[in-house]
């Protein structure tokens, strides 16, 4: 099944690339994509939004889905 990837500020610099499509198995979580894709940055920070909806980082994914990485920015 093909998912859509698209990655925003830090993430997109880190990886070189600001969006993609990928190919991935059936039953893969949000997650496990994030893992896979091997962008060298903490996951601690990163929100996920599927299809314009956040979501936890078990959440399966189904073919056609765009997920959206995100670093949670904070200042002080």
């Amino acid at each position: 099944m093909n998912v859509r990837i698209r990655l925003s500020g830090l993430l997109a610099s880190s990886a070189g690339y600001k969006g993609m499509d990928k190919e991935i198995g059936d039953g893969t979580t949000a997650g496990e994509l994030f893992i896979a894709l091997g962008i060298p940055v903490s996951g601690d920070w990163v929100r996920i939004s599927v299809n314009g909806v956040l979501r936890d980082r078990k959440h399966v994914l189904v073919d056609g889905d765009e997920v959206l990485y995100f670093p949670v920015g904070g200042g002080g």
